[in-house]
């Protein structure tokens, strides 16, 4: 049955109403394999990257319907660490293997087990190492512009991907334990960093005070997850 884009307004309205609705930026950086920076340093930092466990997590999207990124974001909710959503007006669950499976990253091999994330004192103590000029007692004293190159400007990638801030000043624990696991080569499921960070927007959604969509490229993969195994959903 062919329906109408009236018709279609109307099926998107009934799911999620235009005033509920998040502004899709471009958060979630994609980058490119074949980036090429004229910057030395920069280029550097892209190679390097390329070479990281996480890297193909920086640059898989999907092409969805967006209502249902909006009815994601409108509708998820977590519940014993699994995300609970709607999908056309279907329920949904979401849990940690799913989502390390979508991003196909870090994958469990037999019972080989994962190096511990490293505690918010270690994290210090490494950024310290790295050359802060100034001062850190916690994390929030961390300022990325204050770290030497080239530390400053991976952190400041790795920043953009995940929150798609266009300033670099601030950092987060999750994104600080992205570089120090990096740089020591450790086996860090950093699946399970991005599954925090996204259960942790998820959580404090009603808190925030502007209306920008957060992580809108891993949202994407979700739906598309979801739109392979479901086949009735349109």
């Amino acid at each position: 049955m062919d329906i109408t884009k009236d018709d279609q307004i109307s099926l998107d309205d009934a799911l999620v109403a235009p005033a509920d609705r998040l502004k899709i930026g471009k958060c979630n950086l994609l980058l490119s394999l074949d980036v090429a920076s004229k910057e030395a340093t920069l280029q550097v930092v892209y190679d390097v990257l390329n070479l990281t466990p996480f890297y193909k997590a920086f640059q898989v999207s999907a092409d969805v319907p967006e209502i249902y990124m909006q009815e994601f974001w409108a509708s998820a909710y977590i519940h014993n660490r699994s995300v609970r959503f709607k999908m056309n007006n279907k329920k949904h669950i979401l849990n940690l293997d799913q989502f390390r499976h979508i991003l196909q990253i870090c994958p469990k091999v037999g019972n080989e087990k994962f190096e511990e994330p490293p505690l918010e004192k270690e994290i210090l103590a490494f950024l310290a190492s790295l050359g802060h000029s100034g001062e850190i007692r916690k994390i929030t004293d961390v300022n990325v512009n204050k770290l030497h190159q080239p530390w400053r400007s991976f952190t400041a990638i790795i920043n953009k991907c995940l929150s798609g801030k266009t300033s670099y000043d601030s950092l987060r624990l999750s994104q600080a334990q992205f570089l120090l696991g990096m740089y020591n080569n450790k086996k860090v499921d950093y699946a399970y960093l991005l599954w925090e960070d996204f259960i942790y927007q998820i959580e404090n959604k009603n808190t925030k005070k502007g209306n920008a969509m957060y992580y809108p490229c891993f949202t994407k993969l979700v739906i598309n997850f979801v739109m392979a195994k479901d086949h009735s959903i349109p």
